[in-house]
């Protein structure tokens, strides 16, 4: 699919890096010895669940036997900035399609077709100014500075996917009528995936552990901006070692 969708969109503003061959051609390279940074705390201090820590530890326990380094280190992020920068461009950048769509349609944006936390995030979008807008870009540009460099010392970063194993169903749902805590609940599940959301690095979760409900927890591996190749390379190595594909929920 990578391959069929690479290159140069015609009037595109910003091209992902080029990889070298194709991106199937890196399954038949090996990775070479990686310096890994494991990152088992969430920028917030929000808590991580101990199976999924552990998920994390036992990963980075195979990638020291496949011959790679792996310390714990973690960069330096502002987690209130870029909480704030998120939320301002998800939120205008959903009002105004949903204004758009409306248009279109006309179809009115109530209760009738919106869920409750869409309706609250037009609502916000819609308050939001430009000039905070402008500010959520340079805060999302300090963050990718920050990550840039650290990654500088790093070729990947591993982590926990998510902070817990998989919830039930409506726990996180978009029918809650409390936009604050939906937002809370919803960033501490998934305190991690959010920094390649700003940065544009490619990530990848591996389903390497399994819960003691027997659901699969995801170690996620977050390369360097454009470096695909890397992450791809490392999938293959570690799936070799640690096959998965024959495990399923019960």
């Amino acid at each position: 699919m990578l391959d069929a969708t690479q290159g140069i969109e015609i009037g595109s503003r910003y091209v992902a890096p080029a990889v070298e061959g194709s991106f199937l051609s890196q399954l038949g390279r090996p990775p070479g010895r990686l310096r890994v940074a494991l990152m088992l705390n969430t920028a917030t201090g929000s808590p991580v669940d101990r199976q999924c820590a552990e998920a994390a530890r036992q990963a980075a326990r195979l990638l020291e036997s496949l011959g790679h380094h792996v310390e714990e280190a973690a960069p330096q992020i502002d987690p209130a900035a870029s909480g704030l920068a998120s939320f301002a461009m998800i939120a205008t950048a959903l009002a105004a399609d949903i204004e758009d769509r409306a248009r279109l349609t006309g179809i009115v944006p109530d209760a009738a077709v919106l869920e409750p936390v869409t309706l609250a995030f037009l609502a916000y979008g819609q308050q939001v100014r430009g000039t905070d807008v402008a500010r959520a870009n340079v805060a999302g540009q300090e963050v990718a500075v920050a990550l840039g460099r650290f990654m500088t010392r790093y070729d990947v970063i591993l982590s926990p996917t998510l902070a817990s194993p998989p919830v039930e169903l409506g726990k996180i749902a978009m029918t809650s009528t409390d936009f604050e805590s939906w937002g809370r609940d919803s960033s501490a599940f998934s305190p991690w995936t959010g920094l390649s959301n700003i940065t544009g690095q490619p990530s990848m979760s591996l389903p390497l552990a399994w819960s003691a409900e027997g659901l699969p927890i995801g170690v996620m591996v977050t390369g360097r901006y454009g470096d695909e190749s890397t992450l791809l390379r490392l999938a293959r190595q570690v799936e070799q070692a640690a096959p998965w594909f024959n495990r399923r929920p019960g």
